[in-house]
């Protein structure tokens, strides 16, 4: 077996507790840290405020070690993040340790178990199949938010939610850390193999660009073009995600039927993600993440009629669809925007944008929340802004495979 499958295989594994649990589990904690340690929802949502400016701080740190230093050993580190984010959530005795010290394991733990550094090490592995390759690896986080929260949902009711936390954190270390530490290279060589050979191109790519400085990045108009228009869109998505479950406890709805509805994100994400990677590998990626925009919106627009089951059901698949496929196009894009060898790097430098245009909506949906007694203006602003995103990329110029960047 080509050896580049374990990185698909570890990448998918460590999204799969990573983002299945952060993404798609921790929204159901939201009502239940409200209730058990008697605040409200804007408080809690400073949780994940925190973890995304410490990412920003995190991520630059990080991006240029990915390409020079150890991938494995920036992914051990954001494992052993994520499993005492779990821990310390699981023992936390106020509102302000639940806030603060998941917010600092997580803010550590979302930048090293991402697609920052996993979808680098894949890309250096597969050239002519790449998109599949991360599209793949992507569904990680798609299965984990499908699985994780009914397990933790189960926990709920049988053990209680601490002792459900604890059980995860157990399970993501006997299983995780092995997988990075006996089946994981950075590079092929280091694995006794070869990297998977290109397509025949009539030219070079932008995959063939020389490592850039980052001040020669951030003078790009292409990174401010698609840099913004990405803040935007994860504004507009973590945020509404991150209040799903209390948007469905306003709506009645709780417990396995909150769950089941989370899940439903997470089926459309393997939709998305099988489907949106292939396309990397096929059609304009621009085209590809403006539709995943577009598909965005139409979730966020069923939502803010505060509709019953049925449509939920409907809207949360679609926003599955939609922000499944952004990481194999995101991943795509980079390379071809900035070269391979600027991937980590580019990520990096990415990552306090996005942070500082995306933190403020956690905080902002919580306050409109409590104080109108609705998520719709929220979800209402949320439209505006993704019609800002896609004005944004529009005059976006990426590099045509098999052409001169």
């Amino acid at each position: 077996m080509f050896r580049g499958w374990w990185i698909v295989a570890a990448h998918f594994w460590i999204m799969f507790f990573a983002t299945g649990f952060y993404t798609y589990a921790l929204p159901l904690f939201v009502p239940i840290a409200i209730k058990e340690f008697q605040t409200d929802a804007a408080t809690i949502n400073l949780l994940f405020s925190v973890g995304v400016l410490l990412g920003a701080v995190v991520s630059p740190i990080a991006g240029p070690l990915v390409d020079r230093w150890s991938a494995r050993a920036l992914l051990l580190i954001g494992t052993g993040s994520l499993i005492g984010g779990l821990l310390a959530l699981a023992w936390a005795p106020n509102a302000v340790i639940f806030v603060a010290a998941g917010g600092l394991f997580f803010g550590v733990a979302g930048p090293l178990c991402g697609p920052m550094v996993g979808s680098a090490v894949i890309s250096r592995w597969f050239t002519a199949t790449r998109g599949r390759a991360l599209g793949i690896a992507a569904i990680g986080t798609s299965v984990g938010g499908f699985v994780i929260p009914r397990v933790l949902g189960m926990a709920l009711e049988d053990v209680g939610w601490r002792v459900g936390l604890e059980w995860l954190a157990g399970v993501l270390a006997v299983t995780a850390l092995p997988l990075l530490l006996f089946r994981f290279w950075d590079r092929p060589e280091e694995g006794g193999a070869e990297a998977e050979p290109a397509r025949e191109t009539a030219g070079p790519v932008a995959d063939d660009a020389p490592p850039s400085t980052s001040r020669e990045i951030l003078r790009q108009k292409s990174f401010w073009l698609f840099t913004v228009s990405l803040s935007l869109f994860l504004a507009c998505y973590t945020a509404t995600v991150a209040n799903l479950g209390n948007f469905f406890a306003d709506l009645s709805i709780e417990g396995p039927d909150a769950a089941s509805l989370l899940a439903n994100v997470a089926i459309g994400g393997v939709i998305g993600k099988l489907g949106f990677g292939m396309l990397a590998d096929r059609i304009p990626l621009k085209l590809a993440f403006i539709a995943a925009i577009v598909a965005t919106g139409g979730a966020i627009l069923a939502f803010s009629f505060e509709p019953g089951y049925g449509l939920l059901s409907v809207g949360t698949l679609l926003l599955g669809v939609a922000t499944g496929g952004i990481l194999p196009v995101w991943n795509a894009l980079v390379p071809k925007l900035f070269g391979l060898a600027n991937f980590g790097r580019t990520m990096g430098i990415m990552a306090p944008v996005i942070s500082l245009l995306s933190a403020p909506a956690f905080r902002v949906i919580g306050i409109v929340r409590d104080s109108t007694g609705s998520y719709v203006p929220a979800f209402q602003g949320f439209l505006v802004l993704l019609l800002v995103a896609i004005a944004a990329v529009l005059p976006l110029r990426v590099t045509p495979k098999g052409s001169a960047p």
